[in-house]
Parts: structure tokens; C-alpha cells; sequence
């Protein structure tokens, strides 16, 4: 994969990397900045509603939107009025305030299932704190999840997010995605294929008194995007019911996104447990754990631990109290939008591929999707996920970054739009997709 071209000049991007990597190992504090990326990744300079410009001049339309964080687009006017705001008062002061008890309001009255919640600062605390939670509650060591997802940076659910090999279904293989994690982890981590129910209780059955909790996302949004089939996540609930397991809900990338009351809502299905983080904060750094109150209020001094210096910090609960209000305001029309606009442009991508000659399957929803270029009618798994053909991307890629549209190189990710974008954004997307699906063509006869 080659992003860098005589068509876009990113000379001082280069400059940068090559310095930061002198500094910070590979260069950046997430290595998903550079994943996909054959020489050097684009370093961004500012953002503004639904565009981005780099430190060479290049403008884009975004389409990663800080991997869906950005629900209301760069520096939200509304985000940005109670930042500044808040900065007048305090940034941290390590004592409660009251705007965590505003935003804790603002989140029950959106998610009706969130009778309690608790805040810490990214996606990853969230997952790690609902597993403890659900250990400590049900008293047994064992969580299950499935292959091709990823719940965060932590030990306890890094297994099986991205493995080449698979084995067989019934019982796939547990591969740790990182070295450093040790093996009395892993035994605690039991791995099940996705949208196959029946695989899923075989396993339960195998291991029916030591699984404390299920952990899914409900839409997967981290191979690609896979949709749960049929009434699978009302499976999930009943057989997590049937072998006393807590159903968690990692909602990092749905909540807050696919409806007001995310996925949960979306779907009809309620979790034990729930975590957010992303479009909760609309670009500030804050997450949340939210669930039954007789499971949340386990949480206390003497009884399950909860804690983090910048839990509940001001700033970033000003920006989400902000970006939450923008949500709601006009009885959440914002959602209406978003799905519209989003399905226009899937809709759109899949028939320019189909006018280029080039199969894919343009799966999701509006505000969360993602291309496969792939022969299958749709994608339902990782292992499916697997087949679809990367270097094609890459050139769909390439083209739509040439052309002043920004998403992330790696198929593994995924498309995001926000409420800044607009029908003209969509149009001009459109366009450009026309040009890079012939060119896809053309390159690897897709």
C-alpha cells in the first residue's frame, strides 16, 4: 500500500514521523495512527465540521471522525462554548462535582436502561471495569468473546482480535494479539465464533459454571462492520440468562451513535452492563460503565473497587454534557439525519461499485459502516471478514485520499460520519467514489 503519491504532496508529514520516531517508539502513542500506512501516516493540523487540513495544506472530507468519537463534527461550536467555559472554573480538582450528576441525568434519560453510571476516561477502562464488576458479582473467573473483536487495551480481553488462524468453530483458537500477556490470563478468556448461536452454547455448556459475563459488541466495528443477524442479540441474553452469565454490551462505538439509546435501543435488546466512550464525548476524553442498579450499586468502599484520578474530571464532562444537549435538542432529530445521510451514501457507494464493475458488500448503518470488497452477499463473521480482498481497498483507499476524502487505511476499521456532514459532503463523496471504484478495477480487476 503506497499513500503517498505525486498527486499528494505530504513532505512535512514525512518530516514529522521521521522525528517522532526518534522520540516515541514507531512514532505515535496508538499504533493504529500508523496502521495501513506503507511509508508514513498524514499528521493533522485542524479540523473543522465535517473537514480536516494536514500540516502540507491538504484538505479532506473526514470520514474517520476520531474513529466515531466526533458525533458533532470538529470543534462543535456548543462543545467548544463549554470547554472555554469550564476552563474559567477548574480543569481538575479531585473532588466530585456537580456536572457528573448532570451528565449521569443526561445519559438516563437517553439510555432508560443506564439506572446507574459510573465515569472513568476511555473505552478501554470501561471494558475492563464491567469485566471485574461482572467477576466480582457472579463470583466466577471465566468472560467469553468473540473472534475479530476488540474491547480495549487491556490484558483480559486481547485475545483473538485480529489472528490469522482460526481453528475450527466449535472451538476456536484463543491467540493473545499482543506478547506480554501472560498465560494465567488467558485461561480466563474463552473465544466463540460470531453470529452462530448454537457454536456459542456448545461452549457455554462446556464451561456452564465458570463464565462470569459475555462481552459483545453489538454491531462489530472493529472487523470491518458486521451486523448482528436475525434476533442473535436477543440470544446472547437468553443464553447468558440460561448459564448465569452477565451479558455486557460494549457500546464504545454504538452508543450514543446508531440511536440515542445506541444499540441497546436499536436493537430492543437490554444488557446487564453497558460501556461507553466515543460519541459520548464528542472529541473529549471521558467513558462510562452504566448498567442495573442491583449489579452497579455492588460498587462501593469495602466491596468492588472503582477509582482513577481523572475519573469524572470537569472538562471533559463540560464537553460531554455540550455534545450530549446537541443530541437532543429538536427530539433527537439529529439521529433521523444521521441515518438518512449515512444511507444515502451506502446506498450510493454500493451502486457506484456495481456501475464500476466491482463487487462489494457496503454493510452497516448510516452512521456506522464499512466497505468489503468481497463476492459475498454480506459479511456475518471474522472468518468471512478474512476473505474479503485487502489489496483492493487499499487502492479504493488511496484513490479516495488523492481525491480529498479521508478514511482509515486499515478494511478493519470503519466509516463514520457526523452531524456537520451534510448532503453536499455526500454528493461530492459520491463522486469521488465513482473515480476510485474504476480505478479499483483497473488495478486489481476487483
Amino acid at each position: 500500500m503506497v499513500e503517498k503519491t505525486s498527486s499528494l504532496n505530504t513532505a512535512n508529514s514525512l518530516r514529522l514521523y521521521l522525528e517522532a520516531k526518534k522520540l516515541i517508539p514507531s512514532g505515535v502513542s496508538s499504533l493504529k495512527r500508523i496502521a495501513g500506512f506503507e511509508s508514513h501516516p498524514i499528521y493533522m493540523k485542524r479540523g473543522e465540521g465535517s473537514r480536516i487540513e494536514d500540516v502540507d495544506g491538504n484538505r479532506f472530507i473526514d470520514l474517520l471522525m476520531g474513529y466515531g468519537a466526533l458525533i458533532n463534527g470538529h470543534r462543535n461550536p456548543r462543545i467548544m462554548e463549554a470547554l472555554k467555559k469550564q476552563l474559567e472554573y477548574m480543569t481538575l480538582c479531585g473532588a466530585p462535582t456537580e456536572i457528573e450528576i448532570d451528565v449521569a441525568k443526561k445519559m438516563r434519560s437517553m439510555v432508560p436502561s443506564a439506572d446507574m453510571v459510573l465515569f472513568c476516561n476511555s473505552g478501554t477502562e470501561a471494558t475492563m471495569h464491567a469485566i471485574r464488576i461482572a467477576r466480582a458479582v457472579t463470583g466466577k473467573d471465566r468472560i467469553v468473546k468473540f473472534e475479530g473483536a476488540y474491547h480495549g487495551q487491556h490484558d483480559y480481553v486481547l485475545f483473538s482480535v485480529e489472528p490469522m488462524e482460526t481453528g475450527l468453530e466449535v472451538s476456536p483458537f484463543r491467540i493473545p494479539y499482543q506478547p506480554g500477556i501472560p498465560e494465567e490470563i488467558a485461561r480466563t478468556v474463552v473465544v466463540s465464533p460470531w453470529n452462530n448461536p448454537q457454536v456459542l452454547e456448545k461452549i457455554l455448556k462446556r464451561y456452564r459454571n465458570d463464565i462470569a459475563a459475555i462481552i459483545a459488541e453489538p454491531i462489530m466495528g472493529n472487523s470491518g462492520v458486521i451486523m448482528p443477524e436475525g434476533d442473535y442479540l436477543k440470544q446472547l441474553k437468553e443464553l447468558a440468562q440460561k448459564y448465569e452469565a452477565l451479558l455486557i454490551f460494549d457500546e464504545v462505538l454504538t452508543g450514543f451513535r446508531v440511536a440515542k439509546g445506541g444499540a441497546q435501543e436499536y436493537f430492543g435488546v437490554t444488557a446487564d452492563l453497558v460501556t461507553y466512550a466515543k460519541a459520548l464525548g464528542g472529541g473529549v476524553p471521558i467513558a462510562a460503565v452504566a448498567g442495573r442498579r442491583d449489579i452497579m450499586e455492588m460498587v462501593g468502599p469495602g466491596r468492588i473497587g472503582f477509582g482513577g484520578t481523572y475519573n469524572a474530571n470537569p472538562l471533559s464532562l463540560a464537553g460531554a454534557s455540550a455534545n450530549l444537549e446537541v443530541l437532543a435538542e429538536n427530539e433527537y432529530s439529529a439521529y433521523s439525519r444521521l441515518h438518512s445521510l449515512g444511507g444515502k451514501l451506502m446506498k450510493g457507494l454500493a451502486e457506484e461499485a456495481e456501475a464500476a464493475g466491482v463487487n462489494v458488500s457496503v454493510q452497516g448503518v448510516g452512521p456506522l459502516f464499512q466497505i468489503f470488497f468481497t463476492d459475498l452477499p454480506k459479511v456475518r463473521n471474522y472468518r468471512e471478514a478474512l476473505t474479503a480482498d485487502d489489496d483492493a481497498y487499499a487502492a479504493f483507499h488511496q484513490s479516495m485520499l488523492e481525491q480529498g476524502v479521508y478514511l482509515h487505511p486499515d478494511p478493519f476499521e470503519r466509516i463514520t460520519i457526523s452531524t456537520a456532514h451534510t448532503q453536499e459532503d455526500i454528493d461530492q463523496i459520491l463522486s469521488v467514489a465513482s473515480r476510485a471504484f474504476r480505478e479499483v478495477k483497473a488495478v486489481v480487476g476487483a
